[in-house]
């Protein structure tokens, strides 16, 4: 049950510890990391620092408010997922939350049906849009906008970078042939060739891409999983 969770990130600002302590302890179980605050302010240090999938924010929070938070990282970030979890239902706030892009406006207190309306939620989006977003290699790859995530780090792909990177991903190992069928009808030289994956590898985690000597190229991480 939502498997699209697992290799997601989230976020929960909840200003009563009690309540925070009870909920993350639910929640945490189904992502690979669960960042708690008490605040807006810290709860930005989190996000600045760390990437951040998914965020459940209360709207009455200290030293900042949860809509001026999220009106932050909008500034920064139109795709990360924002669930707005609140004892407040006046109109304002609502109609506010929609200018946001929110997904989802709960009202407190969180039951347990409520919980699993979020967690629903969030992992049918990933559901849908699984063929345009893929998580390996501690990488997180939008094939839709060419772009790929790491150690709080976004590098733009080329075509042919994710065309490689889709391949990669599907096979054990990319053989030189497959690779060189990137370049269509042309053959490239050895430099281009070289200068390729020079540029490529610079966008992985250090020591993801390998090379089989006379055979081709393969993730090391996928080999790791299959030991």
């Amino acid at each position: 049950m939502y498997e699209f969770l697992k290799n997601r990130s989230a976020l929960y600002i909840e200003d009563e510890k009690d309540v925070s302590n009870n909920i993350s302890k639910l929640l945490s179980k189904f992502f690979d990391k669960f960042y708690t605050t008490y605040d807006g302010i810290e709860a930005l240090e989190v996000f600045y620092n760390h990437h951040i999938d998914v965020m459940l924010v209360d709207i009455e929070l200290p030293k900042m408010s949860g809509i001026e938070f999220i009106r932050e990282v909008r500034k920064n970030d139109q795709n990360v997922k924002i669930i707005i979890i609140s004892a407040y239902t006046k109109t304002d706030y609502l109609l506010e939350s929609v200018e946001l892009g929110l997904s989802k406006y709960i009202v407190k207190p969180l039951t347990s049906s409520k919980i699993h309306t979020i967690l629903e939620t969030i992992n049918s989006y990933y559901t849908e849009n699984i063929d345009n977003s893929i998580d390996v290699c501690n990488m997180h790859i939008d094939k839709s906008k060419y772009r790929i995530i790491h150690n709080n780090q976004e590098f733009n792909l080329s075509k042919k970078e994710l065309l490689f990177l889709k391949q990669l991903i599907k096979f054990d190992i990319v053989s030189y042939e497959a690779l060189y069928t990137l370049w269509y009808n042309d053959i490239p030289s050895d430099t281009a060739v070289r200068s390729f994956i020079k540029y490529f590898r610079q966008k992985l985690p250090n020591g993801v891409l390998k090379n089989k000597s006379g055979v081709g190229y393969y993730l090391e991480c996928k080999n790791e999983n299959k030991e």
